[in-house]
């Protein structure tokens, strides 16, 4: 027994030693790496920063701002491409332009959505307009995208009176449009009006664009009704809209 114990004794005396070794190796190598590992990395982020000024982001932010470009246009294109050119220049291996099929919505441009309010005769006595009055500078700007809410139903619902008190509207109105627009709906609404509310867009002190960075006062929302939770185009919900996902 006691032999067997003396072996015992050893093997574990020459494990602890192994272990030591080893554990010192692990501990103390990964230090140094890590080491040069956060000043690799902190000297890497000092150098973006560096590049990074605000003369630069507006002069970008300007350029791709300027001319409306919605999804799926020409103009959207074109925006793609030159961001393709600049990466390229920009040092980055192989930034490419990649096809997908997705379902898109656009606004009714020959009939178009608009809100109106009758007398008890039936006559109309006002109606919104179709586009905002354009900012200074913009009078010649075409293709501007007329107010709308992507994926919206076609209709026109009729309000006798406001039914909605100032209750409902808090339990189910949300600062994101879709969730609003989801709970009106299960709240039994034929119809919803969405709006930017002055308090939300306006900064005191601050002047409307295009001179500063205020909503003006005649703006429109544009938005998106379709709630499908992250999972990208409604006809291949969670699937690449493209053909290889056997969907479209």
């Amino acid at each position: 027994v006691a032999s067997s114990f003396s072996k015992v004794e050893v093997i574990l005396c020459i494990c602890v030693h192994v272990c030591v070794f080893f554990s010192s190796g692990w501990f103390i190598k990964p230090l140094k790496e890590i080491t040069t590992s956060v000043r690799y990395h902190q000297s890497i982020r000092w150098e973006l920063v560096s590049e990074m000024k605000a003369e630069n982001i507006k002069s970008f932010l300007r350029s791709f701002t300027k001319l409306p470009h919605l999804a799926g246009t020409e103009q959207n294109f074109l925006l793609a491409k030159k961001i393709q050119t600049q990466w390229k220049e920009f040092g980055l291996d192989s930034p490419k332009l990649v096809h997908y099929d997705v379902l898109l919505s656009y606004p009714n441009e020959t009939n178009a959505n608009y809100i109106s309010i009758v007398d008890e005769h039936e006559t109309e006595i006002f109606k919104t307009s179709y586009l905002e009055p354009p900012p200074d500078g913009y009078e010649n700007v075409t293709n501007i995208v007329p107010p709308y809410n992507a994926f919206s139903a076609q209709g026109m619902p009729e309000v006798k009176q406001n039914a909605f008190t100032f209750q409902d509207f808090k339990r189910f109105s949300n600062d994101f449009c879709i969730i609003t627009f989801k709970n009106a709906m299960l709240a039994g609404a034929i119809g919803i009006i969405l709006y930017s509310d002055p308090a939300d867009y306006f900064a005191p002190e601050v002047q409307p664009y295009h001179k500063e960075w205020n909503l003006p006062g005649t703006a429109a929302q544009r938005g998106n009704v379709l709630n499908l939770n992250g999972a990208g185009d409604p006809l291949t919900p969670g699937y690449p809209a493209k053909e290889i996902s056997g969907i479209t």
